[in-house]
């Protein structure tokens, strides 16, 4: 979630750096997809809530998000944040400052950022990633062989569905924490479409542990820890100090996650045509729900990397160097851009603002999506010709350094902004 530098003397750095901030944004785009299909709703829904829209549109617009947006994007930015982690502590040891202290504070102040933007919206992941971030520091000195294993582990989900198993053994359950989705689905429903501003405060601030208790029984909370250790495992191997000189590299993977793509598909079709044909009810049989669910969490992984491989190898590529780079302006200001597209879908969607909440369809809502984006991208890159860093990264940085940091580039300052 940092922002990259402005400054950037080396040639090699300034590679690296703009591959990451393009994939920053590349990853707001498809968050924000994630969120204004189902108009920005922060928690669960009465079902029949998404099944209001099947014009065509609409068809294709969820069945994008379901296959190439659920799950992916996030998973990026969690794998930028722990690569940003490793670059953000190994500055800090090259200046010989207290790594512990200095970074738990910038933690702190993100998780105050992420509190207040709890508040206003209970999908907040800022909330999830300080605590993880915070356990990072007690990781950093794990092994290059223990990172990739314990982080390939989690990425797969595998302690989650194991412990899903066990649970399905000994409750006939498949989720590990109970949770009534009518009831929760209901109340959200509620205050997206009635709610006052002081009522949605109440409920988002009262939705902190419903938002937890999704984390572990969806194993997203694990997943994210896994992509952290992969993001500090790939910084540790310099993977993208110089991408040109990782083409084979990332070459392979690609083509192996392509693969494992391709199979999980078509293991996902003859599971489908299989329940349907033995009439099976993956939501009323827990074991076909698991069976299904592990298929798609090797699935999600692959396409993740995939994404991340091939931004990073077209990247190489002047043409769609060029065609890619509005996203880096976007990705420069990632805490700014992602704040800032929950105050446009509230606004949009929620009671408090034009309380188009159901009103719209998931087709429109894409096209939103576009022009939202459009914007944010307009608005970056203007930012960005007059200031060093976007307003809440100033800010984040000013406190995290406890004096003001020079933001207006229409002055020349003696000290330029340091790379992180």
């Amino acid at each position: 979630m940092t922002a990259s530098p402005i400054f950037i003397q080396s040639p090699q750095k300034m590679d690296r750096i703009v591959t990451l901030d393009v994939l920053r944004g590349f990853a707001l785009f498809g968050i924000l997809y994630a969120h204004m299909i189902f108009w920005y709703a922060a928690g669960p829904l009465p079902q029949e809530t998404y099944q209001l829209y099947k014009d065509l549109g609409s068809g294709i617009a969820i069945g994008t998000y379901m296959i190439f947006i659920l799950s992916k994007f996030f998973a990026i930015f969690s794998f930028l944040f722990g690569l940003s982690f490793y670059i953000q502590i190994q500055g800090l040891i090259n200046r010989q400052e207290p790594v512990i202290s200095r970074f738990g504070w910038r933690l702190i102040i993100l998780g105050v950022i992420g509190l207040l933007h709890h508040t206003f919206w209970r999908a907040d992941i800022l909330s999830i990633y300080v605590p993880l971030g915070l356990l990072l520091l007690f990781l950093r000195n794990l092994s290059n062989k223990a990172l990739l294993i314990i982080g390939v582990l989690l990425v797969l989900n595998i302690p989650t569905k194991f412990a899903e198993l066990i649970s399905i053994l000994l409750r006939d359950k498949l989720t590990l924490l109970d949770f009534d989705q009518k009831i929760a689905g209901a109340e959200y429903y509620a205050i997206l479409s009635e709610g006052s501003f002081t009522e949605m405060i109440k409920h988002n601030i009262a939705a902190m542990g419903d938002k937890y208790i999704y984390q572990i029984n969806s194993g997203r909370l694990i997943i994210t820890l896994g992509f952290f250790l992969l993001g500090m495992f790939a910084g540790r191997m310099q993977w993208f100090e110089n991408i040109a000189n990782q083409a084979r590299l990332f070459k392979n993977v690609l083509k192996k996650s392509s693969w494992v793509v391709a199979i999980t598909l078509l293991l996902g079709v003859g599971f489908g045509i299989t329940t349907f044909m033995l009439e099976i009810d993956v939501e009323k049989t827990p074991l076909a729900g698991w069976l299904g669910g592990f298929m798609l969490e090797f699935f999600n992984a692959s396409l993740t990397l995939i994404y991340i491989t091939g931004i990073s190898l077209l990247m190489l590529k002047p043409r769609w160097s060029a065609r890619l780079m509005p996203l880096a302006a976007v990705g420069k200001m990632a805490l700014t851009s992602y704040l800032m597209q929950t105050l446009f879908g509230v606004f949009i969607f929620f009671n408090i603002g034009l309380g188009l909440f159901t009103k719209t369809s998931p087709g429109t809502n894409a096209l939103l999506c576009f022009a939202i984006f459009g914007l944010q991208i307009l608005f970056c890159r203007w930012w960005l010709t007059h200031f060093y860093y976007g307003p809440i990264e100033w800010l984040w940085r000013s406190a995290t350094n406890f004096k003001w940091q020079p933001l207006y580039k229409g002055r020349q300052t003696p000290n330029a902004p340091a790379v992180d």
